[in-house]
């Protein structure tokens, strides 16, 4: 099937990488959007030498889930049908496209890419990340049945008529614990895969004081305001 997909790559402060890496995305048969979340360095500058990108900027930084829910807004009011959430982290981006495109194929909803998953570095990782991580999935899988390992992972595909009928809040992280919560109410298909890349597995964690309060907080907030007879 022939999608009209929008390829989201969210970025802060991040010059250095665009110049190294954003031509990466240009040969990839899909529009890209970039949702600079309120830089203060030279990210424009670079952005605007490539005529091919589109670009969103906030007036200041607002966190993760606000430059989701700009690229939602935007996929949704352009009609696309498939957003993909890229993480700055991970520039295999043909590669990572492709799988997350073939598993949205046959009909899934989401699609989630662990970077936890067959992720050969798996003792570099700061054990604080792995505990907070599993935790958190833990939780979420309890509620729902699903078999998450990275819910807070950047790198999806989501149809966007998927999506309607949520209600996605949260500025910071917890937008994708919201995500999961929503999902399994609503009745979406959803499967994780393997990551190309597991670099940056956690450090989301590291812009919170105690991400791991929080976010349980946030989840158990949502299950009441989500609430199905198997959640309790």
């Amino acid at each position: 099937m022939n999608y009209q997909k929008l390829i989201i790559l969210p970025i802060y402060n991040q010059e250095r990488f665009l110049k190294k890496t954003i031509s990466l995305l240009k040969n990839i048969n899909c529009d890209v959007l970039l949702i600079d979340d309120g830089s203060t360095d030279r990210t424009y500058d670079v952005v605007k030498e490539h005529s091919w990108l589109m670009y969103i900027k906030h007036a200041q930084n607002l966190g993760s889930g606000a430059s989701f829910i700009t690229a939602y807004e935007y996929a949704r009011d352009l009609n696309y049908d498939v957003i993909i959430t890229m993480d700055h982290h991970n520039v295999k981006y043909a590669e990572e496209i492709s799988q997350l495109m073939d598993n949205i194929a046959y009909g899934y909803d989401i699609v989630n890419s662990s970077r936890i998953l067959e992720n050969f570095d798996y003792h570099r990782i700061p054990q604080r990340h792995i505990d907070v991580t599993a935790e958190l999935s833990g939780t979420i899988n309890a509620l729902t049945g699903y078999d998450l390992t990275d819910p807070l992972s950047g790198i999806k595909a989501l149809r966007t008529e998927s999506l309607q009928k949520m209600e996605l809040t949260e500025f910071n992280h917890g937008l994708y614990l919201q995500l999961w919560i929503q999902a399994f109410y609503f009745g979406l298909n959803i499967i994780e895969i393997p990551a190309q890349s597991g670099i940056g597995f956690g450090e989301e964690l590291l812009l919170y004081n105690d991400p791991l309060d929080l976010f349980l907080s946030l989840i158990h907030t949502e299950k009441y305001l989500y609430n199905k007879n198997s959640i309790n």
